[in-house]
């Protein structure tokens, strides 16, 4: 029997373009302070990093990032408020779906506890 699952969770409203890469790149904007620092941390290219947000906002219609470019100060980048609520209503949503995916999975398949929430 299956020991393991595994979804893919997205929204949008036209293209799926917001989903677990786009939700940890921000999650790592918000705690670092900057995209290139998040991008980094998950092995990404830039032009991959810029390419996802930018679809991600484009479908969405509201910025979910800024970012100031370096000088004297330094540049950083931060989430937008709509970004900020965006991602924690996401989590929410994704953190409801996983634990009724999880009960629907051990009634069908049985208790493993090998069970694996890919997020």
């Amino acid at each position: 029997m299956p020991a393991k699952f595994d979804l893919r969770l997205r929204v949008f409203s036209e293209e799926p373009a917001f989903g677990k890469g786009v939700a940890q790149l921000m999650r790592l904007v918000a705690q670092k302070g900057s995209l290139s620092a998040a991008y980094k941390e998950m092995g990404m290219a830039a032009s991959k990093a810029w390419k996802i947000v930018r679809r991600a906002e484009a479908d969405l219609g509201f910025p979910l990032m800024e970012s100031v470019s370096g000088g004297k100060s330094g540049g950083f980048s931060q989430l937008t408020p709509e970004g900020e609520d965006l991602l924690k209503r996401y989590e929410e949503f994704q953190e409801e779906v996983y634990k009724a995916a999880r009960q629907s999975f051990v009634k069908h398949f049985g208790n493993h506890d090998t069970i694996e929430k890919n997020l």
